[in-house]
């Protein structure tokens, strides 16, 4: 054998039992599939494009969710509005205050009382003159507070589930 072939033996061998002494000690990957320990969930349908939003925002975090327990459904009622929040000189409206608020249930099919929880956002936008970038921004302002009530719910989600144990 040539030194080549000695050292790369080594360094496998090396690789390997770092290894095993990693997993040995408790070691869990960083971007494991375990999740939060809500357990499955299914998330029913949310009514209108900013409820398609939130649930696939919401699809992010139950995905990770696994584990023998039995399957829970999460429920959400959507309310979003957009106000004006600032008027221009000629009387337009010059910033738009969008609001979204959801209240949520998380029962499980075997039964037990169900987690609930509310939770509300506000994001603002400038309003723009020409109507195609309006519902462009429209859409932005909806997407941003999808994703801020989805952290919201899941983690008190998160922490009521860890309460109930």
């Amino acid at each position: 054998m040539n030194d080549r072939s000695l050292f790369a033996t080594a360094l496998k061998s090396a690789i390997l039992a770092l290894t095993l002494l990693a997993t040995a000690c408790g070691f869990s990957p960083v971007y494991s599939t375990n999740g939060a320990g809500i357990g499955p969930v299914s998330i029913s349908e949310i009514d209108g494009r900013a409820g398609y939003i939130l649930r696939q925002q919401l699809d992010r975090f139950a995905v990770l969710e696994q584990g023998n327990a039995a399957q829970r459904v999460l429920s959400v009622k959507l309310v979003s509005t957009f106000e004006s929040a600032a008027l221009s000189v000629d009387g337009l409206s010059a910033r738009t205050l969008y609001t979204m608020t959801v209240n949520y249930s998380l029962s499980s099919t075997s039964g037990g009382a169900p987690i609930v929880g509310a939770a509300s956002t506000t994001v603002g936008y400038e309003s723009l003159d020409q109507a195609y970038g309006d519902v462009a921004l429209q859409a932005d302002a909806e997407e941003r507070a999808a994703a801020q009530i989805a952290d919201r719910v899941w983690a008190d989600l998160r922490r009521q589930t860890r309460l109930a144990r």
